[in-house]
């Protein structure tokens, strides 16, 4: 079976351990890293043609380089030189479970990973049928917190048993109803039926339904199966595990960081840096430099090939020498990790300033230039009009959103460990246009010291505690963050008014931090991964006399919503995932999850414009 998939697609949201659907209607999950790139017959590899570098991304996961998704190319497009030609990324077809649609049959049966078409019931029933009855995988599959997937235990749960004996026929049977109690598992061992009632319910404690109610008096907890690396595969785990349809939200949650291009050195050096940085020339470099070898440029051009023509001499020696200063001082993979907010603190510095590298052009504006009623409150505003975003897929979750330890999520896409310099994670490269707006840095500070703002998000704090498992906040929250996160949101569906883009095709980027290095920006940009937001549309509105209508209607509308007065009173006890918003819903100010940075959680209007009752609390009152 053959099915066609984008391959930034393959980053997220369909990328290692997430399923997907075929369009012959089979469900596949996405295979491990250790089967991607596999060399098909009669064709060379060359790897480098995948290779992206982004220098700050990789020192932050830890890894040797990226690559992109590979492309399916057929000898025909490729001419003479068969190179990479047939390469796939490889998925299986999971749930494993199928059962017979036949009104008459319904049996259940289980197929391996790799079976290669769907199969055919051969029960009696459809012996005298012209033709066999093709078999439907089952809707249901488990899951728990850790990342782990494992097919419905159908025969454990007919026979209340963790280890049943009995291998006999299954059935699953639909006696009407819009409720799990409508859907029936027989044996024909005589068994007593039962239904799927409560297998996808949560206990008060945080115990499932299923690992509770399996068997009187024992517990099933997840055997920590991971079938994106084939049938044998499972790791220790323990941790209960939940029934849940195959297509629900929460049974994947792709963790992805991502870094916007920053020049280190002038464009010769930079150049050179990105080639070394390659993983097929930089693996051997940096095993070269911890050996101690005195690397010459004709070394370099050996390794690095066409890659390297353009480059001067001295600018690969001065590269060599950063590559050896960044290893000596950060000792490698053995580096400790930042945290999100000081990762951004580059970018920040970088945005505040003009830059005309090819990867990263950014025009200043002069703040008199816009009107005086922006001034109050607007410190800085410049206008990027080319950036390069890298997203690399670093590790998935499922359950809840939040992202495990780097190290364990990078472990969940191999089924076997590799070097550092072998180490590469799937990645892909956008490019697009921004405005990067930034408050200005006294009049927050003084807002957030006033005790009607404290006590507002003393409320967000609250829900947040009470949603901690599934918190995915980057940072501490604030109410700076609350502020400038909830006016991207409203900006950003300003500007799809004004402007026509799509819901999904504008991002957010926030910059926000405390005293004594505080940060208060936030950066909207159109990197996308196709033509839409790339032609300087974006910039343009960014310019004096059409930024400015945009702002104030942007503040406008945070004033008025038209769920009102239930969105505003509703703040006070929150309302949205997790109950981590307050005043604050689809019909004011939430967005696509891919535009947002902390799926749609923790906003409110109010830190805007105030209540009703409290006006005082609006930063723009």
């Amino acid at each position: 079976m053959e099915g066609v998939i984008r391959r930034s697609q393959l980053i997220a949201p369909f990328g290692v351990g997430a399923m997907s659907v075929l369009a012959n209607g089979t469900s596949v999950i996405g295979a491990g890293l250790d089967h991607w790139f596999s060399r098909p017959e009669h064709t060379d590899l060359d790897l480098a043609e995948f290779e992206l570098s982004e220098w700050r991304l990789q020192q932050r996961l830890k890894v040797g380089g990226f690559r992109l998704p590979p492309d399916l190319r057929t000898h025909e497009s490729s001419g003479s030189r068969a190179v990479n030609v047939g390469l796939t990324v490889p998925f299986l077809r999971f749930p494993t479970w199928s059962f017979c649609p036949f009104s008459g049959c319904k049996r259940l049966a289980q197929h391996p990973l790799s079976l290669q078409e769907k199969p055919a019931c051969n029960a009696e029933v459809h012996a005298d049928q012209k033709y066999d009855s093709l078999m439907v995988q089952v809707s249901f599959v488990a899951i728990c917190e850790n990342g782990h997937i494992m097919d419905f235990p159908w025969r454990e749960w007919v026979h209340q048993d963790v280890s049943p004996t009995c291998r006999g026929e299954l059935k699953l049977i639909s006696t009407g109803g819009g409720t799990l109690d409508g859907q029936r598992v027989e044996c024909e061992c005589g068994v007593r039926p039962r239904t799927l009632r409560d297998v996808t319910m949560v206990n008060p404690d945080g115990s499932s339904r299923l690992t509770s109610n399996l068997q009187r008096g024992q517990e099933f907890p997840c055997p920590g199966r991971m079938p994106w690396h084939g049938a044998h595969s499972s790791q220790p785990c323990g941790v209960p595990i939940r029934a849940s349809l195959r297509g629900a939200s929460n049974v994947y949650f792709a963790q992805v960081a991502s870094s916007i291009y920053l020049p280190q050195h002038t464009t010769g050096v930079q150049d050179a840096l990105d080639v070394l940085r390659q993983q097929t020339v930089g693996s051997v470099v940096s095993a070269l430099l911890e050996l101690g070898h005195q690397l010459t440029p004709e070394t370099v051009r050996k390794y690095a090939g066409a890659q390297s023509a353009t480059i001067s001499d001295d600018d690969i020696r001065e590269a060599l020498a950063v590559m050896q200063g960044e290893m000596a001082a950060e000792g490698r993979a053995d580096s400790a990790d930042v945290g999100e907010q000081e990762f951004r603190r580059p970018e920040f510095q970088m945005l505040r300033e003009t830059s005309s590298n090819e990867s990263l052009r950014i025009s200043a504006i002069d703040h008199d230039a816009y009107g005086d009623d922006l001034g109050d409150w607007l410190d800085r505003v410049t206008l990027v009009d080319r950036l390069r975003e890298t997203r690399a897929l670093w590790g998935f979750s499922r359950v809840y959103p939040r992202a495990p330890t780097r190290e364990a999520g990078k472990a969940m896409l191999r089924a076997a460990p590799v070097d550092y310099s072998d180490q590469w994670l799937p990645a892909y490269e956008v490019y697009g246009e921004g405005i990067y707006l930034e408050f200005d840095a006294d009049r927050v500070a003084a807002w957030e010291s006033r005790s009607s703002v404290v006590s507002r998000v003393a409320k967000l704090l609250q829900q947040r505690e009470a949603a901690a498992r599934g918190n995915t906040l980057s940072g501490p929250l604030t109410a700076r963050m609350v502020l400038i996160h909830t006016f991207a949101h409203l900006l950003i569906n300003q500007l799809v008014f004004e402007c026509g883009y799509s819901s999904a095709a504008l991002r957010e980027r926030l910059f926000v931090s405390e005293a004594p290095n505080a940060m208060a920006g936030l950066l909207i940009y159109t990197a996308s991964g196709d033509s839409e937001g790339t032609m300087g549309g974006l910039v343009r509105m960014g310019r004096p006399g059409r930024l400015e209508p945009v702002l104030r209607a942007a503040r406008e509308n945070a004033t008025w919503c038209a769920s009102d007065p239930v969105c505003m009173d509703l703040g006070e006890s929150g309302q949205g995932p997790e109950s981590c918003n307050l005043a604050a819903c689809h019909s004011c100010t939430l967005l696509p999850e891919t535009a947002c940075e902390e799926f749609n959680r923790f906003l409110d209007r109010a830190m805007l414009v105030g209540t009703m009752t409290d006006p005082e609390t609006g930063f723009f009152n």
